[in-house]
This record gives C-alpha cells, sequence and structure tokens, in this order.
C-alpha cells in the first residue's frame, strides 16, 4: 500500500491544500493578464517577448475553470449522500451557484441607469448576455451536480464526466458552425455562440471543467497518487509539442477543423495544447508542495510570511479576487476601471507598477474580507445585501442624463489630477 494511501483522513485533507494554491496562481496570473491587456501601450504588443506572455496568459482562464472542476469533485467526494438527500449542505451549494449566476450578470450590465440601458442600441444591450468565465463555471456546475444526483455512485460518475468532456471538446466546433445566435434569443443563444457573441461559450469551455473534476477524481483514487502526477507531469509536458507539430505540419487533421478560420478558438488540439498547462501545474504542485510549503520569506524576520499560504488564501477567495479585480481593471456597473482611464497608454515598465499596485490591493481587501467572514460570517451577508439594495436603488431611479453627466465628471477629475 502507497504512502498516500495510509494518511489519516487530516493529513491527506492537508495534502490537497495544493488545489487551493493552484487555484491562487491562476488568480495571480489572471491579474497579471488582464492589466496587460487593458494597458499595455499597443507598440509594444508585438514581439517574440509579447507573443510568448500573451500565449501563456491563454492558459490563465483555463486553469480557472479547470480548478472550478477540481474543487466540485472535492465537494462531491465528501457531500455527495449530503446532496442526495438534500440536506443543508446541498441547498447552500445550490444558493452560491445561484449568486455566482447573479454575479455574472451584474458585471455584464454595459450602463449604470436602467432608462440608460433601454434606449441604448442592440450592441449595447447585448453586452449584458455575454457569456464569461463565471456563466461557464455556475453552469457547468448545475451539471455536473444534477449528474451526482442521478448517477448511483461516484465511480460511475467519474466516467460520466470524462463523457461531457469529450461532448463538450468535440462538440464544439460543430455546435459553433450551426451558429445558434441566429435562431435562438440571445439570452440563450450567447451561452452556445461563438465569439464575439459569447466570451467563453459553453462549447468547449465547459470542457475543461468537467476535465479537471475526472482527473481529480481519478488522481484521488489512485493508489500511488505520486506515480500519478509524474505520469500526467509527463504526458502533459509533452503534449503541447504534439500538437503544434500537428498543426505546423499539417500531418494530422484531428488538431484542425476546414471551416474554422481561427485554430486557437475551439479545437479540440487547442483544448489538448491549453488544459495540458492546467494538468502540469496541478501534477507539479503536488509533487512539490511540501517544500513549496516550508518555503518562507525573511524566516529570521518576526515577519516571515510563507508565499504558499498567500496563495493559498487566494485560491480560498477565488470569487472575490475576480469580482474585485475586475472592478479594478475593467470597472463594473458601479465604477469605471483602469481601462477606462489608461487604456494602451502604458510602457511595460508601467504594466509592471501596475500589476503590483493592483496586486496589493487585492490581496489587502481579500485578507480583510476573509477575516470578516471568519469572524462573524454573517457581516459578509448583510454587506453584500446593502451594497445591491444600493446599486439596485440608483440603477433604477438614475436617469440617462445624469449618468452620461457622472461619467464626464470622474473623467475630468482623473485627467486633472494626472
Amino acid at each position: 500500500m502507497s504512502n498516500d494511501a495510509q494518511q489519516s483522513p487530516q493529513a491527506a485533507k492537508q495534502r490537497l491544500t495544493f488545489i487551493d494554491i493552484l487555484r491562487g496562481i491562476a488568480c495571480v496570473w489572471m491579474i497579471e493578464t488582464h492589466v496587460v491587456n487593458a494597458c499595455l501601450n499597443w507598440e509594444h504588443r508585438s514581439g517574440w517577448i509579447f507573443n510568448v506572455l500573451n500565449t501563456t496568459n491563454g492558459y490563465v482562464s483555463v486553469t480557472f475553470i479547470f480548478c472550478a472542476g477540481a474543487g466540485f469533485w472535492l465537494a462531491a467526494s465528501r457531500k455527495a449522500q449530503e446532496y442526495k438527500a438534500f440536506a443543508p449542505s446541498f441547498w447552500q451549494y445550490v444558493r452560491r451557484l445561484g449568486f455566482i449566476f447573479l454575479i455574472a450578470y451584474w458585471l455584464h450590465i454595459p450602463e449604470i441607469s436602467l432608462r440608460k440601458y433601454v434606449l441604448a442600441n442592440a450592441a449595447r444591450q447585448n453586452i449584458l448576455f455575454i457569456c464569461d468565465v463565471l456563466h461557464a463555471i455556475a453552469l457547468a456546475s448545475f451539471l455536473a451536480l444534477v449528474c451526482l444526483l442521478l448517477v448511483p455512485t461516484l465511480k460511475q460518475l467519474r466516467w460520466v464526466f470524462v463523457g461531457l468532456a469529450i461532448l463538450f471538446v468535440y462538440g464544439a466546433p460543430f455546435v459553433w458552425q450551426l451558429e445558434p445566435d441566429t435562431f435562438l434569443p440571445r439570452v440563450l443563444g450567447s451561452y452556445i455562440s461563438r465569439p464575439p457573441a459569447a466570451a467563453f461559450p459553453l462549447f468547449p469551455w465547459c470542457g475543461y471543467f468537467f476535465i479537471g473534476a475526472s482527473l481529480t477524481a481519478f488522481f484521488l483514487d489512485s493508489p500511488d497518487r505520486k506515480r500519478f502526477a509524474k505520469i500526467a507531469a509527463g504526458i502533459s509536458f509533452v503534449i503541447p509539442f504534439v500538437v503544434m507539430m500537428g498543426v505546423f505540419t499539417g500531418w494530422n487533421q484531428w488538431f484542425v477543423y476546414g471551416w474554422n478560420e481561427n485554430w486557437f478558438l475551439c479545437s479540440p488540439g487547442n483544448v489538448a495544447f491549453r488544459v495540458s498547462g492546467s494538468i502540469l501545474l496541478f501534477s507539479m504542485l503536488y509533487l512539490v508542495q511540501d517544500r513549496f510549503a516550508a518555503w518562507t520569506i525573511f524566516p529570521t524576520s518576526r515577519h516571515a510570511q510563507k508565499p504558499a499560504h498567500w496563495l493559498q488564501l487566494m485560491g480560498q477567495e477565488s470569487l472575490f479576487v475576480y469580482v474585485f479585480h475586475l472592478m479594478i481593471v475593467y470597472g463594473s456597473p458601479a465604477n469605471l476601471g483602469l481601462s477606462y482611464f489608461v487604456s494602451g497608454v502604458l510602457y511595460p515598465f508601467g504594466v509592471f507598477l501596475v500589476t503590483s499596485a493592483v496586486l496589493l490591493a487585492v490581496y489587502v481587501a481579500m485578507s480583510q474580507w476573509h477575516d470578516v467572514k471568519v469572524v462573524s460570517p454573517e457581516k459578509p451577508k448583510r454587506l453584500i445585501l446593502v451594497f445591491g439594495i444600493l446599486f439596485a436603488t440608483v440603477f433604477l431611479t438614475v436617469t440617462p442624463e445624469f449618468a452620461d453627466m457622472a461619467e464626464l465628471w470622474a473623467a475630468k477629475v482623473f485627467h486633472a489630477t494626472r
């Protein structure tokens, strides 16, 4: 019997914190990606350095959704019977998914005024319905939950998830070819249409969720998790090279669909290329987690800090990090973001400074939020409720003229203080 199999439940739980760390890395990576996309001067968006950075940034959203799938399986492996009995934990999870849906749509409200939204053109109104990362995660989670309720055992469920991963990945080119947004209502068509109707359409993006869930399932059931991680790391390291060789040589049409002009959108080969990065990180973090967890900055100082703890905390509060950093970088229905004021004007060093500042602001706010939740779990709920009521009041009562005037005033104040 392997060492993993002999661990106590508490030790096993401790050894699974690497998944939170992986999610935390995805959060840091996501902030860097969005600051670069929003602020970097257009003159510097070329050359091999930017191309490499841009390619690696393509792994961020994949890893974020992959981790959501891994997190679902961890919860399901502990609470499957509770969910099937419709215990309080089941309804708590359903409410959380509903809240994620609400936040996903709130982030896409294009105007601070309902009347201004109603008067806007169709293109502006349709921003509300763009399927984004949170939509994909919430819907994939709902589907996974339904499957959990219907499938008798977890061993069978993991194979159902494998099938769903294949369906979403291989079905994407054919679903896109149907152009659902041309015959379905916008609110539905945007979920399965190609960009720009959807930013992260369910086909193929839900596939990453079910790949993360099924991989985690096989990993947890493995009698030797270290061996499993080493094999997964080796395979995922090789896959990108195999895929790109197939693309550039054209020897294998598995990687390319002729009707699809952009290989990077939904080819199954591209999915394999991207998810291999998530699997490699997943595997490597498990293999080095003990040394990484012990790594300490300023170990002789009373201010000693462990980066693993920072990342684990960010992983645990990934929803807060996601929403708060988007409010800073891109803005929200309640505020204007950096992209409004400094879109495409910063040089690389300026982008580095802004990224560091945003990371610091997000971490400080997230830490405070986490501490409040620990000390008084009801306070965050009350804060969210108060904010929701305040926003709804403003959204329903503000006139289009006042909304325009407020936006103009904010821009003038910013430029006056520069």
